[in-house]
């Protein structure tokens, strides 16, 4: 039987915003049926997970402001690119059955994560290397 991880101690852990947000996307991704797993989820941010026959890279990206996470104003820049049916299939189905999350958004590789605290934040999927 696997042991289970203590919650995080808020006021003792090193962790930045988006660190604690990268471990949070990567156990809901973890534990969607969707997904074969999250194999890595660095310090970074980027969290690398196995769905639909690929490996791929979640990457936070900066908003116009240079913050990670956006006013509910601001919006991200989509992008274009060959990862639309990844994250529409696997990873908006399991952050929207997740309540820390209001909406998901895909549109092309780039994917919108609005928090039920009203800011956002955009992800870039690519396949990993």
């Amino acid at each position: 039987m696997p042991t289970e991880n203590p919650p995080i101690d808020r006021d003792k852990s090193h962790l930045t915003a988006v660190d604690e947000e990268a471990v949070r996307l990567a156990d809901v991704l973890e534990d969607h049926p969707g997904t074969s797993g999250v194999t890595d989820a660095d310090t970074r941010g980027d969290i690398v997970f196995t769905a639909a026959g690929g490996t791929w890279v979640l990457d936070f990206q900066s908003g116009l402001d240079g913050e990670v996470f956006q006013n509910p104003s601001s919006a991200p820049a989509p992008a274009d690119g060959p990862a639309a049916d990844v994250l529409r299939d696997v990873v908006v189905p399991a952050l929207l059955a997740h309540p820390a999350y209001r909406a998901a958004t895909a549109d092309g590789d780039a994917l919108t994560v609005h928090l039920a605290t009203g800011r956002h934040y955009a992800l870039a999927l690519t396949p990993a290397a």
